[in-house]
């Protein structure tokens, strides 16, 4: 215990002194980077980027043009060009750190400005072809294991839930994604001081991952354990903060909350006191674990008698005089200018978001559709699983739609089991053959449905069809329930069918990704995958007298994301967790405990 003891001490001294030695170059620096970064390089890289699609011919991204840009020359230079913007400005705060903490490791002050251009200058080099990994490295690797590593631009890659509930379904695809996983982790702590080789010695990326490879044998598990107790210590303390400022904020939104104005203006006030906070600790995270692992550089490399340089990276400041003291002093008040605004941004969002939201979906909240899981009992499209979605509280229940061979609407997918386990194609198949394999007809499914649950109904053409878009809509005026249906496809020529047969029938645009100016298609509600929905598709959607839904939500967290964002329909497969979730909103204590989350939420 006392070794331990002591070995936690020495580390958090060597690290005090890397960080502390250039604090304020530092401070000043993550306080630039971080506004800038998402001020000026992410949204102006992506409104190019936006611009570049539109001169081609692509006003928006979705599933229908993707491979489209892919296959297409421009579009594809136009695609890796925002990649690479994204991946050097990533990699830039980390050839930057990893200077500043060599000169504070050799005992050398820096200079703000001599220092960013040395970051770019070894940054820069990205651009290289052989080098080209290493944006993989930057972007992907380090952020899919979430590790600490990351440049604080970068954001948490995350894998769609509908995605995860596929491969949770599976135990083969659930043990291969654990072996993905724990691979990738491995190749990251192989690869930790490659950047540092990277950006100290010249190294291409594949020489520096080797050279780190050596560097780290022999101290792989101390390494890594040492980073991920830094990394529990400081989100620990985090969290401890964190949980005091809830209960204050529980303990006076239960006094206001019936007063929207008092409860808006909280928010505001007591929003930008929490992103304060969080903002000082966005700022310092990756600084203070890239110290942990320069320090770690710096021992390892001695104790293998291998050359450091100790030659300076950049200008050397000179000893302060009285001209100096008054730059210095600038330096301070700028840094703290720039973090100031940085805070208050975060706070407007906070604020804004909040406004936005609260009426209509802290009190209310989204619809739910029900989706049937991989695993589900009941089977799809069968009137057990209409039945329990009925009994779940859904909404809405999706279902997807075919012709049969003698042109009636089924509801099912293309391509079935039979009653023995063979495969049967539903164009090639009558309907009374169909009836025996228990296949319903959409218009049996609206008259079981009908006053009782709403229908998102799927239109997916296989090329086989005569008249699936017209039979479709003609059934549901038939059954007279085109207020309880409203039709979806990621097939968009399929939805401009739609609305040539008949203006009024209710029409969503289904599509795992949305870029671009998405929301201008003459469609009713846009069907976005969960992982592409921000606070401004929803704004831009709402603009546009919209609705959003969001497919497929099925952790707490994600639901509460949703709901935070002001999404109108909720997709799931597990429709009574997130009625239990949106729940929350009706009563009382929970109100005052959902508004403390988002609040909260907000700076994760």
């Amino acid at each position: 215990m006392r070794a331990f003891l002591t070995d936690v001490f020495h580390h958090g001294k060597v690290k005090f002194k890397l960080v502390q030695f250039n604090f304020i170059t530092l401070l000043i620096f993550e306080a630039l980077y971080t506004l800038i970064g998402s001020l000026v390089i992410y949204p102006g890289s992506l409104f190019l980027f936006n611009k570049a699609m539109s001169l081609l011919g692509f006003p928006f991204l979705s599933d229908t043009n993707i491979g489209l840009v892919l296959t297409n020359p421009l579009g594809l230079l136009a695609l890796l060009l925002f990649i690479l913007v994204l991946g050097f400005y990533g990699l830039f705060e980390l050839t930057t750190l990893i200077v500043l903490f060599n000169e504070s490791h050799f005992q050398r002050p820096v200079r703000l400005i001599p220092l960013c251009k040395k970051g770019v200058e070894r940054a820069l080099r990205i651009v290289k072809p052989r080098n080209f990994p290493l944006i993989i490295f930057v972007l992907i690797i380090i952020p899919f294991t979430e590790f600490s590593l990351a440049s604080s631009f970068v954001n948490e890659v995350k894998i769609p839930e509908f995605i995860m509930a596929n491969i949770f379904a599976s135990p083969l695809w659930t043990l291969s994604y654990f072996i993905l996983l724990i691979g990738l982790f491995l190749l990251v702590m192989w690869g930790i001081f490659s950047i540092h080789y990277f950006t100290l010695e010249d190294q291409s990326f594949i020489q520096a991952i080797k050279k780190s490879r050596t560097l780290i044998k022999g101290h792989f598990w101390h390494t890594t354990f040492w980073v991920a107790f830094w990394n529990a210590a400081i989100l620990l303390l985090l969290a401890m903060l964190f949980g005091i400022l809830e209960v204050v904020a529980f303990f006076v939104l239960g006094q206001i909350l019936y007063d929207t104005l008092a409860v808006s203006i909280f928010i505001g006030f007591f929003g930008f006191f929490v992103s304060a906070i969080f903002t000082t600790f966005q700022l310092i995270e990756t600084a203070i674990t890239f110290a942990l692992v320069s320090m770690f550089y710096y021992d390892y490399s001695q104790r293998a008698q291998c050359d450091v340089s100790s030659t300076a990276l950049i200008e050397t400041k000179k000893n302060l005089n009285k001209t100096d003291k008054p730059r210095k002093k600038l330096f301070i008040g700028l840094s703290m200018l720039i973090i100031f605004l940085i805070i208050a941004v975060d706070t407007y969002f906070i604020y804004t978001n909040f406004d936005d939201t609260f009426n209509s979906h802290f009190v209310e909240g989204p619809k739910i559709t029900a989706q049937s899981s991989p695993s589900a009992s009941a089977s799809k499209n069968s009137l057990s699983a209409l039945q329990k979605a009925i009994d779940d509280g859904a909404d809405y229940v999706q279902i997807n739609v075919v012709q049969s061979q003698d042109g009636v609407i089924v509801v099912a997918e293309p391509t079935i089991k039979g009653p023995s386990g063979e495969l049967i194609n539903i164009w090639e198949t009558d309907v009374a053959a169909l009836k025996n394999a228990d296949v319903l007809t959409l218009s049996d499914v609206i008259l079981f449905c009908k006053d009782k649950i709403n229908l998102n109904i799927q239109l997916n053409p296989t090329g086989h069809e005569t008249s699936l878009v017209e039979s479709t809509i003609a059934v549901i005026n038939q059954t007279n329930y085109r207020d309880g249906c409203i039709l979806a496809s990621q097939n968009y020529p399929v939805l401009e069918q739609a609305a040539g047969v008949d203006p009024q029938i209710r029409r969503t645009y289904v599509t795992s990704m949305a870029m671009g100016d998405i929301q201008t298609l003459p469609v009713n509600a846009l069907s976005v995958e969960a992982s592409f929905i921000g606070p401004k598709i929803v704004t831009a959607i709402h603009g546009e007298n919209k609705e959003i839904f969001a497919w497929t939500v099925n952790s707490e967290e994600s639901v509460t994301e949703m709901i935070h964002l002001g999404v109108d329909n909720i997709i799931t497969q597990d429709v009574s967790a997130v009625k239990d979730v949106i729940h929350q909103n009706t009563e009382p204590r929970d109100l005052i405990q959902q508004l403390n989350d988002f609040l909260f939420k907000d700076i994760e």
